[in-house]
């Protein structure tokens, strides 16, 4: 008896956080001044209200972790605190313009680049919202992308013009910084013009030691002959959730490399869609996750191959550790007409305890007839024979195994090519291996000095 009221307890509260969130997007819609995104708030808080947060498979409803994380008080308003004075997003030994987003909301510069027009969402134009807002997000049927985009508070707007090559990074730092648990709604738009390039850094990072969720959507538009680098980054604490996804729209020739580092959460899913409109266009996916204690980690990544001469690649490796659980789906879709596609996709696992799980799910579908497609996945463990080699070599145990875990994962670490985040990361990947690195109350990338040692400090 006491299990069936504390299933009817859960379904309760996440009815109630339903209702939270569209009376919050319902005031959103009445004081909204954009008249283009008046509409396409109320459309999205009509979808929403019909499939709550599943989606419309309700493939989400058996996934007993998020469910438990959709099991809590959350505020959908914080007040944003504008001083960041204490919080540093450096990296080491790398010029970059920094731009915060406090709360989903506020957004703060640190040292701008005058070739890219950055600026919160909310106070772009109709007219360029009209053309490229929700229009390849808005078939992600998702009861999430429908309440990010019925009641997103802000959020990252990036243009950069045809013909521009922006030689600095660019680092985007979504900062919570509310003393309470807190659900946030952020909406990012990235729109990279002809033959230009920009190298963008996304931190996901809080101040205090809340509970936080974190439903993040983002679409990126590369057009033809473009070069995008996408880095993004997860430490936040193992009490706290984020669902993020990424919708990627590729033109002719272009080229997005994009790159995932999941080292900390307690529950992160990470959803990426790509489509490949263009001939000739190419799409790079890497990723790396680690995962111990009761963590979930879901990667689920489609790409779509609507034009021929393409090429994706997607590489994924996690270590998983205690009880945790990481999933992989990933699907690549090859149209008719997409003759001449090169599609590749890798996962692999290692499961360090006999209860840590790892689910591999990688698919082809194909419906072109001249095509290189392959795809395989492995979960297994260390392997005792370079483990014995190594001790044998008069290497202690302890520092073997880290020597394989960091090699394991050096594959993706070695793809990076701008070397200050290749140090970086190679640092923090073997401080979470240590048990060194959980969530910094500074961002990811200046919570220790990789040149100096020095340990992060929570």
């Amino acid at each position: 008896m006491k299990k069936k009221d504390t299933k009817v307890s859960k379904y309760k509260r996440m009815v109630e956080l339903k209702n939270i969130l569209s009376d919050f997007a319902e005031k959103k819609i009445l004081k909204e001044t954009s008249s283009f995104l008046k509409t396409s708030r109320k459309k999205a808080l009509e979808e929403f209200n019909k499939i709550a947060f599943f989606n419309s498979n309700s493939a989400n409803l058996q996934n007993s972790k998020l469910n438990k994380f959709l099991d809590n008080d959350y505020s959908v308003e914080c007040s944003s605190d504008s001083d960041i004075s204490t919080f540093s997003c450096e990296l080491n030994y790398m010029d970059s313009a920094e731009y915060y987003l406090i709360n989903s909301d506020k957004l703060i510069s640190k040292g701008t680049n005058s070739q890219v027009t950055v600026k919160n969402i909310l106070e772009v134009d109709d007219d360029i919202l009209s053309k490229f807002f929700n229009k390849i997000a808005q078939n992600n049927a998702d009861g999430f992308s429908a309440i990010n985009t019925a009641a997103f508070t802000g959020g990252f707007f990036i243009q950069v013009p045809d013909n521009t090559n922006i030689e600095i990074p660019i680092q985007l730092i979504a900062l919570n910084n509310c003393d309470e648990n807190y659900f946030s709604n952020t909406r990012n738009l990235i729109i990279v013009g002809k033959n230009s390039n920009v190298k963008i850094i996304q931190c996901d990072d809080t101040i205090h030691n809340r509970d936080y969720f974190l439903n993040t959507l983002t679409e990126v538009y590369a057009a033809e002959n473009s070069h995008i680098e996408l880095y993004k980054m997860y430490n936040i604490s193992n009490a706290s959730a984020s669902i993020n996804s990424i919708i990627i729209n590729q033109e002719a020739n272009s080229l997005v490399k994009s790159f995932s580092f999941e080292l900390n959460a307690g529950l992160l899913q990470n959803n990426i869609v790509t489509n490949l409109k263009g001939e000739g266009a190419q799409s790079l996916s890497y990723g790396v996750y680690l995962t111990d204690k009761q963590q979930q980690t879901d990667n689920n990544l489609k790409i779509i191959h609507s034009a021929p001469h393409c090429l994706s690649e997607q590489v994924f490796k996690g270590i998983v550790d205690d009880t945790a659980h990481a999933v992989f789906n990933g699907l690549i879709v090859v149209d008719e007409i997409a003759q001449k596609t090169e599609a590749s996709q890798v996962n692999r696992n290692i499961l360090l305890t006999d209860k840590a799980r790892a689910t591999s799910k990688p698919f082809l579908e194909i419906y072109a007839d001249d095509v290189k497609c392959s795809h395989g996945a492995t979960v297994g463990q260390l392997d005792d024979n370079a483990l014995f080699y190594l001790q044998a070599r008069g290497i202690s145990f302890e520092k073997a195994r880290m020597l394989l875990l960091h090699a394991f994962v050096g594959e993706i670490i070695s793809k990076i090519k701008i070397d200050a985040i290749a140090v970086r990361i190679s640092d923090l990947v073997k401080k979470r291996l240590n048990g060194e690195l959980s969530d910094c109350k500074s961002c990811v990338l200046k919570c220790s000095d990789a040149q100096t040692n020095n340990t992060c400090k929570n």
